[in-house]
């Protein structure tokens, strides 16, 4: 699915390039903060490993979330 979303020069002013990128990385780091995706989801969804998402975390301040959810998902990965 594609969206368009038209954004102030105002903001876009701050946004650093490519916008694509830096809004996909945004949009993901949000939605893992209100526990929409797991960090593994996220990783995947931008295309990067787990050692590059937790820089991405860990740089616009982002607690890793770990729970029993998490484990569960690296156990069968693991297994698989």
């Amino acid at each position: 699915m594609e969206i368009s979303v038209k954004i102030p020069k105002k903001i876009t002013e701050h946004i650093k390039k490519p916008y694509d990128k830096f809004i996909n990385e945004t949009l993901v780091v949000e939605l893992y903060r209100e526990d929409l995706f797991t960090l593994r989801q996220a990783a995947e969804i931008l295309g990067v490993g787990m050692n590059e998402m937790i820089d991405i975390l860990a740089k616009r301040k982002t607690y890793i979330n770990y729970g029993t959810e998490e484990l569960d998902e690296d156990i069968s990965y693991a297994r698989s």
